[in-house]
């Protein structure tokens, strides 16, 4: 009886165990397969690259992407070029207004004083011009400066294309550069008028000179980008207005 017993048992097992994995002899057949393939890649020793050969090598290579990184960092432009200040311009010009008889320069070439003209220096003179007349205790501040500013530079924007024949030869950026930049002997009365009175007849005397002096530097950079000299005077005239305004409201 316990023969019978354990008989039936081993056949129940092994029935369970043929049912139980159908598919032993599937698998066994793709193992053997693969270890037959992988016999003979060893035993052949080739390996076929010409799946490969299209692929640039900078796709492979380790340093391409670390030569990539470096080169991007360092042809970055510098942070005043990025905020469109150019020092050696501001320079350039700062210094033709200072010296407006001094012979050619760059400040007198049309291409130099049309492209990039940069608005950075103006407006630091305009900023520096309200700062003293604050400090001087005059009633003049920085709206009157900036309504002044703004004024002048259309009304010469719009004469001067009237007197140029040739249409955009001037741009309004161009007109307020250089408005801006013939400041810098105005911004140098006001900075004395902290330190002196400028109400009496020296102070008049200084202020003549200013005008003479702003309005000539004004008018030799105007002429400049158009390329008719003949035409100085008559836009020194209304350069000299512009900054008789500006001389009123420092010793005023």
């Amino acid at each position: 009886m316990g023969d019978f017993t354990m008989n039936n048992q081993e056949f129940y097992w092994g029935q369970q165990g043929d049912q139980a994995d159908p598919n032993q002899g599937y698998y066994n057949q793709d193992y053997n397969q693969f270890q037959n393939q992988e016999l003979e890649f060893n035993a052949t020793g080739n390996f076929d690259t010409t799946a490969y050969a299209n692929f640039p090598p900078q796709i492979y290579t380790p340093e391409f992407g670390a030569e990539a990184k470096g080169a991007n960092e360092f042809d970055e432009p510098p942070l005043l070029e990025e905020l469109e200040i150019y020092p050696d311009r501001i320079l350039e010009k700062v210094l033709a207004v200072l010296n407006p008889l001094r012979a050619h320069s760059l400040a007198d070439d049309a291409e130099y004083l049309t492209k990039d003209a940069d608005l950075a220096g103006p407006i630091s003179f305009c900023l520096l011009l309200a700062v003293c007349l604050f400090m001087s205790e005059n009633k003049a501040q920085f709206g009157y400066i900036y309504g002044i500013s703004m004024t002048s530079c259309v009304l010469m924007y719009f004469l001067l294309t009237l007197m140029t024949p040739t249409s955009g030869t001037f741009t309004l950026s161009t007109v307020a550069s250089i408005l801006g930049y013939c400041l810098i002997p105005v911004v140098g009365l006001s900075f004395l008028g902290l330190f002196f009175r400028l109400s009496g007849m020296l102070g008049i005397i200084l202020a003549a000179v200013i005008v003479l002096w702003s309005s000539f530097s004004a008018s030799r950079l105007f002429i400049a980008v158009s390329g008719d000299k003949q035409q100085q005077p008559l836009i020194a005239y209304p350069c000299a207005l512009v900054y008789g305004v500006y001389i009123l409201l420092v010793l005023f």
